[in-house]
């Protein structure tokens, strides 16, 4: 058994089981592992800390920080677009998208908070919905 981290398309992560290597590229390949957030069937391996010898340890946690870095700078373009081009409706982002998606607002591209379960329960009705990687800036 072999345990990986994956990643989706959107950036979202999780882990995941296989009985081995090869059973993971299987699978992949066949479109057969989606993303447990938002059902992307982009699915790729991210970075893990394998267990090396001390020799190779700095290099790896510099490949590991470059790799985190250009993530984070990711996340933060992503946050500046989000915000520019959409708008931010706080605690109403349940209540709002189900507006919009049946016409009793007007439609436009909307971010904001919900609980996980107000997120599964508009995916549930087929309102299309997202998660964003990034904190509240008040915590960051």
């Amino acid at each position: 058994m072999i345990k990986y981290k994956l990643k989706c398309e959107n950036l979202h992560q999780f882990e995941s089981w296989f009985a081995s290597s090869e059973a993971y590229e299987k699978l992949n390949n066949q479109q057969l592992l989606t993303c447990e957030i938002c059902g992307s069937k982009s699915i790729s391996k991210s970075l893990m800390s394998p267990r090396v010898g001390t020799n190779k340890k700095n290099k790896i946690k510099e490949n590991l920080k470059l790799d985190s870095d250009k993530e984070q700078n990711l996340i933060k373009e992503l946050k500046k677009e989000v915000e520019k081009n959409c708008e931010y409706v706080g605690e109403n982002f349940e209540k709002e998208a189900r507006a919009i998606h049946y016409g009793e607002a007007p439609e436009r591209s909307i971010y904001g908070k919900t609980t996980l379960k107000q997120a599964k329960s508009l995916c549930e009705d087929g309102i299309p919905v997202t998660t964003l990687p990034w904190i509240d800036r008040k915590t960051n």
